[in-house]
């Protein structure tokens, strides 16, 4: 442990603390309020899935920036940027249209995450011996899901008292005091580039090429379950980014602050999955994966007893808050497994891209399933038990397509550790709730 425990890597998770933090609050935040003004699931959906659209876009480019610039001067830049969005928004509330503004400040943030998240995960292994790098991997998810879990509930609470403008506040400040810790105590080794003469979208286009080919050439396994995992995030995701928040504030009829320690358990569950990952790396086997989506699946059916079985309130939200838990667990520790996976065996010129690439792929369809289960939650809100049970049934059948895939694609014998395995990453946690969701 002393040898993961280095000063570099330290540095690194010191400032990941706050800027995902940052991150967490306003995610948690700017949909809760539009779904708070506006009433409308549909509208929520729309703003959620607008916001991931340059994500999308910029992640594979943001892996190429991860190999071929200064890490270390790409996240303080980032953390800036996000700081000074914070006060744009401070000063324009009020001024122009509402969920206009909330669109504006996620598409930065998503932006911005596209891009920083591929550094973070790049700079990993030039960070940390080669066999500490599944640890590693673990801690940085689980700063993520810790800042997932006290974003949120801090978030919720802030919110709840004050309102938005306090919550923008704390979050700018976090991106500040990261970008101030970057430029003090961050230092990341960098390898040699080989510099071409082509122009920046030449270089791009053809790095991104070089992944795809070694995606499909040398790793089919990692772009096969990739492709199933952009169902997973249709479905399984999508509907918790849009149900857990209307099945609180408007089904249950509970404050904002219960939605914030719905994130914070969403989170919690994140971080215990970490911390599995990391006690149990030497026992975990990408073959035994797909159990975990199994049960992930499976979590979703206590909350369809919600949607069709009249309860007290906070009964209801405490199996709901249960079975949220127990799908992100799974689903971290599903992810940690492939993100470790595509670091070991992926060359050092292409760690960013590879992985933003596998990002991108995986969350492709994810704003589709948010427009989706947003006029579903608005047009059958008398009866969502069907898309509860709809979700877990098509869940359940992308886990077996899932070890299906595994069974055929990983070679005999390549099992014996936490990164005999495939590609599924979290946006971040997108992870989760990205930083919270159970996405991939």
């Amino acid at each position: 442990m002393d040898k993961l425990l280095n000063r570099p890597f330290v540095s690194i998770v010191i400032v990941q603390i706050a800027s995902l933090f940052g991150d967490a609050v306003l995610r948690f935040a700017l949909p809760l309020y539009v779904l708070n003004v506006t009433g409308s699931a549909a509208l929520m959906g729309a703003v959620s899935a607008a916001a991931w659209l340059p994500y999308l876009v910029l992640t594979p480019i943001g892996g190429v920036a991860a190999d071929r610039v200064n890490k270390r001067r790409i996240m303080a830049a980032l953390d800036t940027l996000l700081a000074l969005t914070c006060a744009a928004f401070l000063a324009l509330d009020g001024v122009i249209d509402l969920v206009g503004l909330c669109i504006c400040a996620l598409i930065v943030l998503y932006a911005a995450q596209s891009v920083y998240q591929p550094t973070v995960q790049a700079a990993v292994p030039f960070v940390v011996p080669r066999a500490d790098v599944v640890r590693a991997t673990a801690v940085v998810s689980q700063i993520s899901a810790l800042s997932g879990l006290v974003g949120p509930v801090i978030g919720g609470l802030v919110f709840g008292l004050f309102g938005i403008e306090p919550v923008v506040v704390v979050a700018g400040a976090a991106f500040a005091l990261s970008a101030l810790l970057i430029v003090c105590v961050v230092r990341i080794p960098t390898a040699d580039v080989e510099r071409s003469g082509a122009g920046v979208l030449r270089t791009v286009v053809g790095d991104l090429a070089e992944s795809f080919r070694f995606l499909r050439g040398e790793r089919p396994v990692i772009l096969k379950t990739i492709l199933l995992v952009a169902g997973i995030n249709v479905t399984l995701t999508a509907f918790i980014i849009i149900g857990a928040p209307v099945t609180v504030t408007q089904i249950l009829g509970l404050p904002n602050q219960f939605m914030g320690f719905a994130e914070g358990a969403l989170a919690l569950g994140g971080l215990t999955g970490g911390i599995l990952v990391g006690v149990l790396a030497k026992r975990l086997t990408l073959r035994q994966a797909p159990v975990f989506l199994f049960v992930a699946a499976l979590a979703l059916l206590p909350i369809a007893v919600v949607l069709g079985t009249p309860m007290d309130p906070l009964v209801a939200y405490g199996v709901l808050v249960a079975s949220l838990f127990a799908c992100m667990v799974c689903a971290t520790m599903f992810s940690i497994q492939g993100v470790s996976f595509i670091q070991l065996e992926t060359p050092s010129h292409l760690v960013g891209k590879v992985i933003a690439l596998a990002m991108a792929m995986a969350n492709c369809a994810q704003p589709l399933g948010q427009l989706v289960y947003g006029g579903l939650f608005d047009a059958l809100r008398g009866n969502l038990v069907p898309v509860a049970l709809g979700t877990a049934a098509a869940a359940l059948v992308i886990a077996a397509l899932t070890n299906r895939v595994l069974k055929r694609g990983l070679p005999a014998g390549n099992g014996a550790g936490a990164a005999d395995g495939v590609a599924v990453v979290v946006p971040a946690a997108p992870e989760a709730l990205e930083a919270a969701k159970p996405g991939v």
